[in-house]
């Protein structure tokens, strides 16, 4: 669920060190890249802050 990782560090609110990135997390998107979008800003994000 993506209301258990943070939008700012995509680590898990639970579990410090522990981060999500990609479709690990429930997110949903139309077809045409909108996935790879949202695998690619996820990583990015957290890339940051690791």
């Amino acid at each position: 669920k993506t209301d258990e990782v943070s939008s700012k560090t995509m680590q898990s609110n639970f579990q410090d060190g522990l981060y999500f990135i990609g479709e690990v997390l429930d997110v949903t998107g139309w077809l045409g890249g909108y996935n790879f979008q949202w695998a690619w800003a996820s990583g990015f994000v957290c890339g940051e802050v690791v």
